[in-house]
């Protein structure tokens, strides 16, 4: 599995661009150290990053993307 959890991953599990930015901006200061969204909607973020957001849309993301890689 890639090492990135990027816009791609939110879109393939029904997510959309104005959601993104809704989860940010509701998330505020509530973020790993170092995501902004305008850094995850260039790069994403790294998988441990991802994972420490305790979201569970997020982790539903987590496992389709697993599951698209065959892991």
């Amino acid at each position: 599995m890639s090492g990135r959890f990027t816009v791609d991953d939110v879109m393939k599990a029904g997510g959309c661009p104005s959601g993104i930015r809704r989860w940010f901006t509701a998330r505020g200061d509530d973020l790993p150290e170092g995501v902004t969204l305008r850094s995850f909607m260039r790069e994403g973020m790294t998988l441990e990053q991802a994972k420490s957001c305790n979201d569970a849309f997020i982790e539903r993301a987590l496992i389709l993307k697993e599951a698209r890689h065959g892991r």
